[in-house]
């Protein structure tokens, strides 16, 4: 299924939302914010159900080849269903036509690649007609072939589709990084800047708790950064309603 009602070719820029699966959890809440942000700046927008990737890749890499079911757009802004953009946020920023526009991602200390100088997330991307062969290319290669784990020291954190686009744009130097207010990863944001990490994070219920209630008080340092943040990426975090009432 692929959602068309908000695609209109006078446009130069779509933004498609990639929510593969019974997902209506999260695009009830993140898909209609996609649409009202992207129509504010004159975008179209899309929301894409169809997994077209092959079988032998993971269902992310459906990201990768987007574009494909909207062609003849100059500009593509490629969004997970889990980041929630504020109605309001700004247009979208200027990214070189031949380069790949990313984030960097919250955890930045596992990659071990040489070639990789900061880790991408690719909850948010941000392509041009003339970067989409960066894209396909990263689509071809399919898995990246070490982890962070193998003894290799060629590992390149994320799964999937981040280490292998990470590794394609690095390699060709062809990457830009996006204002980290687009996706912003609240939760790992936390949780990777305390001294127990995502360990605690997976097992404090108390220290989960406190996250939450830090959301609610406007002078603490989580409620401000939701705050400053245009894209909100609720990875390993829940509550996708919550999150929908404080990032307005």
């Amino acid at each position: 299924m692929t959602d068309l009602q908000k695609m209109d070719k006078k446009n130069d820029t779509i933004a498609i939302m990639v929510s593969i699966g019974p997902r209506t959890r999260l695009t009830d809440y993140t898909y209609n914010r996609l649409v009202l942000w992207a129509a504010s700046h004159g975008y179209s927008s899309m929301l894409v159900k169809k997994n077209v990737a092959e079988a032998n890749i993971a269902p992310h890499f459906n990201k990768l080849i987007a574009h494909r079911h909207a062609p003849g757009f100059k500009r593509y802004i490629i969004v997970d269903d889990d980041l929630m953009l504020k109605k309001d946020a700004p247009p979208m920023e200027n990214v070189p036509d031949d380069m790949i526009g990313l984030c960097s991602d919250a955890v930045q200390s596992l990659t071990q690649a040489t070639h990789v100088k900061w880790t991408a997330n690719t909850g948010f991307i941000v392509a041009g007609q003339k970067a989409l062969n960066l894209l396909e290319e990263a689509y071809q290669r399919g898995e990246y072939p070490f982890t962070c784990w193998d003894g290799s020291n060629k590992g390149i954190w994320g799964p999937h589709d981040q280490a292998t686009l990470n590794d394609v744009l690095f390699e060709k130097n062809n990457i830009y990084k996006l204002n980290w207010r687009w996706n912003y990863q609240a939760v790992i944001e936390y949780y990777a800047g305390n001294r127990n990490g995502w360990h605690k994070w997976q097992k404090s219920r108390l220290h989960r708790l406190f996250y939450y209630i830090s959301l609610l008080i406007p002078l603490t340092k989580n409620k401000k950064m939701i705050k400053k943040c245009y894209g909100l990426h609720m990875t390993m975090g829940s509550y996708p309603g919550f999150f929908s009432h404080i990032h307005k």
